[in-house]
């Protein structure tokens, strides 16, 4: 599959659309490079990220089922409208991060460092779940 790049400027602000990513290696790259937003990423199988550092970065619109963030740097990340379901994000670091409009059945966090995480209009098997079911009940999966 062949990747596009898609550069903008607002505001005297480079932003970075990675369209049809394919591949784990990829992804890496793009962050390396200093892309920080990443929209309609869709792997093909279970991607294991154990330990990387993604911090200040969006995900829109991202098919991440069964994905391994574990012990990640995800500070300051932004999920929006994700499927997350099966996500392992135990021992990550989401200081400062939000989970917005996604699904997130049998995500794992257990352990996960929570300073200021967002967990807003989320689902899970079709119920809405907010930061008080995260607090109560995500919190220790996994």
């Amino acid at each position: 599959m062949e990747s596009w790049l898609l550069m903008i400027s607002i505001k005297n602000a480079k932003v970075c659309i990675l369209l049809s990513m394919s591949t784990s290696i990829e992804l890496l790259e793009a962050y390396k490079k200093g892309e920080r937003y990443f929209r309609d990423l869709d792997f093909e199988e279970e991607e294991d990220f154990s330990g990387i550092d993604f911090s200040n970065s969006v995900f829109e619109k991202c098919f991440l089922h069964s994905t391994n963030f574990s012990g990640c740097n995800l500070s300051n990340t932004q999920f929006l409208s994700c499927n997350l379901k099966c996500i392992d994000l135990r021992e990550a670091n989401l200081s400062n991060a939000l989970i917005k409009n996604c699904s997130v059945e049998c995500s794992m966090f257990k352990d996960a460092i929570t300073t200021n995480f967002q967990f807003e209009e989320n689902w899970c098997y079709s119920a809405t779940v907010s930061q008080k079911d995260f607090n109560t009940f995500f919190i220790n999966e996994g």
